[in-house]
C-alpha cells in the first residue's frame, strides 16, 4: 500500500465518521509567537480546544504538515543518523471539539488500524497514563486487548498538557510490535523502552482537566480529543521497512540521488548512508517552508530554514563535488508531493531560485570556514574547540553553531558550547531591543473586556470609559497629567489589519481634543494612551475622534495594495505570493515572492493596469461570509494572519481582485486618484519589495519631478523630452574628466617617488619610507609604492581620500625575511586603529584616522623585529 493511499485512507475513514476533512494550514503559524512552525495538528484548532472559537463542526480530520527543526521541539542534529527522526513529516489526526471522548476515540483509532490498513492485532500495544483506569478498561474490556499487551506509564510518557496552565489530560499510545529481532532481549522490554522494538504509531490525548496555577486539575466543561499518526512512521509498518527513508515517501528522492552521484544508498553505511537521509529529509522541509513563505534570514525561522538549507549542502559533499545536488532534487518533491499541496508546484522556481542562492552563498562561506576550523584543529592543543572560537566561525563566517559540531566531530573534537553560548546572549543583549510594556496582565483588569470596533463606519464616536490603565493596573480613576491608557465601550479607532498602521487622532474630553500618543489592543479592548486633561473616572463620557485625512490616505493605500497584488498575479503568474505589506498614510509597501527583477517596462505595465482600474472607478464591495466560501470566489489569504471558518472579511473589486481583509478601504477605487511605483528592490533571494505612493502623495510626487524636469531643461536650453540625453552627456563629460585628473594624478606622483626616495631611513638596519599623500586612489597608491619597492627595503604609503584612509604596506629584498606583515597588520589592529589583511611582504587596508604619531611608531615596531 503506498503512502498517497494511506493518507487518503485516513481523511476517508474518518470522513465516514462524520468528520470535517479540515486541509493542513501553513507551516507558519497564524498569529502565533509562541510557536517557530507549525509542529502538531492540533496547531490550527489551539482556539477551539480554548473555547475561543467556534466552527460549524465538532468534529475534524487532517494531514498536517509539521516541521520540528528548533525551539522547544527540535529534531535537527539526529536527522539522518536515526531511522526516524524528520525535519518534516505529516501528521494524521482526528479531533474532538467537545463531542465524542474516549471511547469512540479509540475505537476509531483501532478500527482503522486493523480493518482498513490491516495490520495484524496481536502486534498491537497499547499505553495509558498510570491513573487513567477509564482508558485501560476501554481496551482491555471494549476493544479486547489482552491485559499483558497493556502497560501503565507515568507523567512524562502519557500525560499531556499545553503549558504549565490551561488544558490537559492522560493520554493512550499505540504501538507495533517489531520482532524479538530489533529488541534488547531485556525482561522488561516494552512499550516506553528505547530499544526499537516498539514503535509508537499513534497518540491519543484525551483533554479533560483544567491545570490551575497552584497545580491541581479541574474537570473541563467540555472535554476534548487530539490524535496524531505520524505518515512516515505508519507507511513504514504498512510497507515493512525497517527505516522510514525505506518508504516510497522518500526513495523516489533518494534514487535520485543515487542517478546524480552514481553512490549506492543500499550499500552505504555511517556517515554516507545519513548523507542521504540527510538530503531526503531537509530537501522535503525547506522546500515546503518556502512555498509556505519562509525566506532564509538571522533570526527566527529563516535562522532555522537557513540551518537546514547550509547542513544539507554541507552532506552533500559527502556525496558528491556537485555543489547544486541539493537543488536538483527539488522536481522530485514537486513530483512527488505536488498533488497533495500543489503550492511547491505554485512555488517551485521560486524554492529553486532561493535554494541556488543560499548554497551558492554558503559554498563561498564553507570554504573559508573550513579552512580556518581545520587549521586551529591542527595546532589546538587539546580536543575542544573554545565558545570563542566558535562564535567567531558563526559570528563572521554564517558557519551554524550545529555544522561546527559536526566538522569537530569528524576530527574528534567537542565544541564547548557554553561558552559560545554566553557570547550569543551578549551579543543579543548588546543588540539594543527596547523592552515594551507588558499588557497581557494587567492588574484588576476584567479579563473578558472589550470594545465594539465603529471605524468600518465612522471617525467620531461617542461613548463611555470601561477602563482605564496606569502603568500595568487597571485603576478606577486618574489624575490631571497622568499617562493612562483609557478603553471606551466603543472607538473608530483602527487598531491593525492586513498591515495597516493604527489610526490617529484625538479624544474629546469636555470639549477638549486630547491627542492620542498611540492605540493599541489591551486583550479584545481598544486602548487610547493620553496625557489626562483633567481627573478622569470610570464611567465618564467622552468622543473618540480619527484623523479623518490620514485615515482616508490610508484607505487610498490600503486598497491600492489589493490591486497591486492582483495586478502583480494578472501580469506575472500565481507564483506572485504576498510576504509581507504596511498601508502606512504616506505610501505603501508591498512584498511578495516572485524570481526575477521588474524591469522599467515590468514597473510600467504594473503601473498602467492599477491605473486603470483605479480610472474604472470599481465600488468596492466588502462582505462577511464562512471562509469556505471565500475560497470558491478566490479570494487571496495573507499567510501570517489567522482567519475565523465560520466568519471571514472578504474584500472584492469585482472581476479583479478578492482578498480576505479586515484593513479599512475606499468605497470605489476612483477615490484613489492616482498610483505610482517609487522604488523595486530585493529583499532576498526570491524575495522583492515595491514601494508606491497614491492620491496627494503620488501629485505631489508628480508635482515635484515636473518641476525638476523643467529646471533642468531651462539649464540646459532644451525640450524637457531631450533632458536625459543632456544629463548622460554631462555624465559622460564628467566620467572621461575624472579619468584625464587621475592619469595626471598618477604621472605626478610617480614623478615624485624619485625625490621622496632621499627621505628613506635607516631604521634598525632596514631602509624605511613613510609617506602620507591626499586624495590618491588606492590602485595608483599601489602602483606608487611598488615602483618605490624596486629597492629593497620597508615601505608605508598612505592616502586620505574623500574622508576615507587607506594604506598599503611593502617589504622588498632582503627586508622581506626579516619584517612578517601579516604581523604588522595585527600591530597595526591593536596599536594604530588600522584593520589590514595580506601576506608577509604587503598588507593593505583602511581606518578611521591615521595617528598623528604613526610614522614614530611604525619605527618602533622596526627596532623590535
Amino acid at each position: 500500500m503506498k503512502s498517497k493511499e494511506i493518507r487518503q485512507k485516513f481523511l476517508d475513514f474518518f470522513k465516514r465518521h462524520g468528520h470535517e476533512v479540515v486541509a493542513s494550514s501553513s507551516l507558519i503559524p497564524a498569529e502565533d509567537p509562541t510557536l517557530l512552525f507549525a509542529n502538531a495538528g492540533m496547531n490550527q484548532f489551539k482556539d477551539l480546544f480554548l473555547g475561543k472559537e467556534k466552527r460549524h463542526y465538532t468534529r475534524a480530520t487532517s494531514a498536517q504538515k509539521c516541521v520540528r527543526a528548533g525551539g522547544k521541539h527540535n529534531d535537527l542534529d539526529n536527522v539522518g543518523f536515526t531511522k526516524r527522526h524528520l525535519t518534516f513529516f505529516e501528521m494524521l489526526g482526528n479531533f474532538s471539539f467537545g463531542d465524542y471522548f474516549k471511547k469512540d476515540a479509540i475505537r476509531y483509532a483501532w478500527d482503522f488500524l486493523t480493518q482498513d490498513l490491516g495490520l495484524p492485532a496481536d502486534t498491537l500495544h497499547i499505553s495509558v497514563f498510570k491513573d487513567d483506569d477509564e482508558a485501560y478498561e476501554l481496551w482491555n474490556q471494549m476493544i479486547g486487548v489482552p491485559a499483558e499487551r497493556i502497560v501503565r506509564l507515568g507523567f512524562e510518557d502519557n500525560f499531556w498538557q499545553m503549558g504549565d496552565t490551561g488544558p490537559c489530560g492522560p493520554c493512550t499510545e499505540i504501538y507495533v510490535d517489531r520482532g524479538v529481532e530489533h529488541g534488547c532481549n531485556q525482561p522488561n522490554c516494552g512499550p516506553g523502552c528505547n530499544c526499537g522494538r516498539f514503535l509508537e504509531i499513534w497518540n491519543l490525548v484525551f483533554m479533560q482537566f483544567d491545570k490551575q496555577p497552584d497545580g491541581t486539575n479541574v474537570p473541563l466543561k467540555k472535554t476534548g480529543v487530539d490524535t496524531g499518526a505520524g505518515l512516515e512512521r505508519v507507511t513504514s509498518i504498512v510497507q515493512n521497512k525497517d527505516s522510514v527513508y525505506e518508504t516510497d515517501l522518500f526513495m523516489p528522492i533518494i534514487n535520485q540521488v543515487e542517478s546524480l552521484t552514481g553512490v549506492s544508498y543500499a550499500q552505504s553505511q555511517g556517515v554516507i548512508k545519513a548523507a542521504f537521509n540527510v538530503l531526503a529529509d531537509h530537501i522535503r522541509s525547506s522546500s515546503l517552508l518556502i512555498a509556505d513563505g519562509c525566506a532564509p534570514s538571522n533570526e527566527g525561522r529563516g535562522y532555522v530554514l537557513r540551518k537546514i538549507i547550509r547542513r544539507a549542502a554541507l552532506f552533500a559533499q559527502k556525496l558528491s563535488t556537485d555543489q547544486n545536488l541539493f537543488v536538483k532534487l527539488v522536481p522530485v518533491v514537486v513530483s512527488e508531493l505536488g498533488d497533495v499541496y500543489p503550492e511547491l508546484k505554485q512555488q517551485q522556481r521560486l524554492i529553486t531560485e532561493v535554494l541556488t542562492s543560499e548554497v551558492d552563498k554558503f559554498a563561498i562561506n564553507l570554504t573559508r570556514g573550513k579552512q580556518l576550523l581545520e587549521k586551529y584543529i591542527e595546532s589546538a592543543q587539546g580536543k575542544t574547540i573554545p565558545g570563542q572560537e566558535a562564535f567567531k566561525m558563526y559570528d563572521t563566517f554564517g558557519f551554524p553553531v550545529e555544522l561546527i559540531i559536526l566538522i569537530a566531530q569528524e576530527h574528534g573534537f567537542t565544541v564547548d558550547l557554553e561558552g559560545f553560548n554566553k557570547l550569543m546572549e551578549q551579543q543579543k543583549e548588546q543588540s539594543g531591543k527596547k523592552e515594551t510594556a507588558d499588557f497581557e496582565h494587567v492588574k484588576g483588569l476584567d479579563v473578558d473586556i472589550s470594545t465594539e470596533f465603529t471605524g468600518y463606519h465612522e471617525l467620531e464616536t461617542p461613548s463611555i470609559i470601561t477602563a482605564l490603565i496606569k502603568g500595568q493596573e487597571s485603576v478606577q480613576s486618574v489624575d490631571a497629567g497622568d499617562i493612562v491608557h483609557v478603553i471606551t465601550q466603543r472607538s473608530p479607532f483602527f487598531i491593525v489589519g492586513g498591515g495597516q498602521v493604527p489610526d490617529n487622532g484625538w479624544l474629546i474630553i469636555k470639549n477638549v481634543e486630547v491627542p492620542i500618543k498611540s492605540v493599541r489592543f489591551i486583550k479584545k479592548a481598544i486602548a487610547a494612551e493620553i496625557e489626562a486633561p483633567c481627573a478622569l473616572k470610570v464611567g465618564d463620557e467622552l468622543i473618540s475622534k480619527v484623523h479623518e485625512q490620514k485615515r482616508i490616505d490610508a484607505m487610498k493605500n490600503h486598497t491600492a495594495t489589493h490591486l497591486l497584488q492582483a495586478a502583480l498575479i494578472s501580469l506575472f503568474g500565481k507564483q506572485i505570493k504576498q510576504s509581507g505589506s504596511l498601508v502606512h498614510p504616506d505610501y505603501l509597501r508591498f512584498d511578495f515572492t516572485y524570481h526575477a527583477t521588474l524591469s522599467d517596462a515590468d514597473i510600467k505595465k504594473v503601473e498602467d493596469l492599477v491605473n486603470e482600474k483605479i480610472r474604472d472607478d470599481i465600488k468596492v464591495d466588502v462582505q462577511y461570509m464562512p471562509y469556505r466560501d471565500s475560497l470558491k470566489l478566490g479570494a487571496l489569504a495573507f499567510f501570517g494572519d489567522k482567519y475565523n471558518p465560520e466568519e471571514v472579511r472578504v474584500v472584492n473589486v469585482p472581476d479583479f481582485s478578492v482578498e480576505l481583509c479586515g484593513g479599512t478601504h475606499v468605497p470605489s477605487t476612483g477615490v484613489i486618484g492616482a498610483f505610482k511605483i517609487t522604488q523595486e528592490t530585493a529583499l532576498s533571494a526570491g524575495h522583492r519589495r515595491i514601494f508606491a505612493v497614491t492620491g496627494p502623495q503620488a501629485i505631489n510626487l508628480f508635482q515635484e519631478t515636473f518641476s525638476t524636469v523643467k529646471n533642468l531643461s531651462q539649464l540646459f536650453k532644451v525640450k524637457p523630452e531631450h533632458v536625459m540625453k543632456s544629463v548622460e552627456k554631462l555624465n559622460q563629460h564628467y566620467k572621461e574628466a575624472q579619468k584625464e585628473l587621475k592619469s595626471a594624478q598618477h604621472k605626478l606622483l610617480l614623478a615624485q617617488i624619485p625625490q621622496l626616495m632621499a627621505q628613506t631611513e635607516i631604521v634598525n638596519d632596514v631602509p624605511y619610507l613613510f609617506a602620507l599623500f591626499e586624495d590618491v586612489q588606492p590602485d595608483t597608491l599601489k602602483e606608487a609604492i611598488s615602483y618605490a619597492a624596486q629597492k629593497a627595503g620597508f615601505y608605508f604609503f598612505g592616502t586620505v581620500l574623500e574622508d576615507k584612509v587607506n594604506f598599503i604596506a611593502m617589504t622588498s629584498g632582503d627586508v622581506s625575511k626579516r619584517l612578517n606583515l601579516k604581523e604588522f597588520s595585527t600591530w597595526l589592529k591593536e596599536h594604530a586603529h588600522l584593520q589590514g589583511g595580506g601576506s608577509q611582504t604587503i598588507t593593505q587596508g583602511g581606518g578611521a584616522k591615521f595617528d598623528a604619531n604613526l610614522r614614530n611608531m611604525i619605527k618602533e615596531w622596526i627596532n623590535k623585529q
